[in-house]
């Protein structure tokens, strides 16, 4: 007897979350990628570096639909950091109607990068790269019933 399950994202949310994975690093976003499909989450938008999604955010703040759910964000990246990212963000964060979860990702083992991350709200969890399949399955179900 063969049983289905049903993934428990598709429970949680009416439509699927979009999840931006923002990152420098090819083979990052590659195992990203792969295990948001394994966990059936498919609107995934990835980007090289963290200035596009800036400005995209600062220029669909009121296109709820075209905002994601989830941003992957890694922390070392040319042009502008995950830091600055943030503190830009927060400039127009109070204009969008939409929680944004703003997951920190680094190759970073720097104490000091932990606790700087935690002085920022908008920033809900912090992770060592590459982030395990089981972390990224606990993160999904946990910020998506926020």
């Amino acid at each position: 007897m063969q049983t289905h399950l049903v993934p428990l994202i598709t429970i949680i949310m009416n439509q699927e979350p979009l999840v931006w994975v923002i990152d420098d690093d090819d083979i990052s976003k590659y195992v990203m990628k792969r295990y948001l499909n394994q966990l059936s989450i498919t609107r995934i938008v990835d980007f090289p570096d963290s200035v596009q999604p800036l400005k995209l955010i600062q220029d669909k703040y009121a296109s709820l639909d075209e905002l994601p759910d989830i941003i992957f964000l890694d922390l070392h990246m040319p042009i502008l950091n995950g830091f600055d990212f943030v503190k830009d963000f927060q400039t127009v964060a109070t204009k969008i109607d939409k929680k944004i979860k703003i997951i920190m990702l680094t190759s970073s083992i720097n104490g000091e990068d932990v606790d700087h991350a935690k002085t920022y709200p908008e920033i809900t969890d912090y992770f060592i790269k590459p982030i395990k399949h089981r972390d990224l399955a606990r993160i999904m179900n946990v910020e998506l019933k926020k």
